[in-house]
């Protein structure tokens, strides 16, 4: 799979997946790497939080309804890191308050969980390419 036309990308962002359902995020790994990212996962906030410490990543993609700390309270960790990096969110429960509450918090970009795949990937590419999230 290659990457969708018109999608530029930093030549080796490293893209960190949280989602606490590891089918899903073996299947956002797998689909990253295709198109030429260095991944790593993490099953749930605290656990991407403990990798945050350790290593720079170029982007973060995760789920919202996670045990243990949920993706909005990851997001506002990572918007109070000294260097944050963009954050995908993904969801099922996309409604027009939760999305302007993500937003408001910082996220790059909401997303369907399960979104098609060519969005994801074009959705990744941008938040690559940027230094910071998008709004405050």
């Amino acid at each position: 799979m290659s990457m969708p036309s018109g999608t530029a990308r930093t030549a080796t962002a490293k893209i960190l997946v949280v989602d606490d359902d590891a089918g899903i995020r073996e299947k956002l790994l797998l689909a990253l790497r295709r198109n030429g990212w260095e991944t790593e996962a993490a099953g749930d906030g605290r656990d991407a939080l403990s990798r945050l410490g350790q290593q720079r990543f170029d982007v973060v993609v995760t789920d919202i309804q996670m045990p243990r700390m949920d993706g909005l309270t990851l997001l506002r960790a990572i918007r109070s890191l000294p260097q944050p990096m963009p954050v995908v969110v993904q969801t099922t429960l996309l409604d027009p308050m939760l999305e302007d509450l993500l937003v408001q918090a910082g996220a790059f970009r909401v997303l369907m969980k399960g979104c098609h795949v060519g969005d994801l990937i074009r959705t990744v590419a941008e938040a690559s390419t940027t230094n910071a999230p998008a709004s405050a």
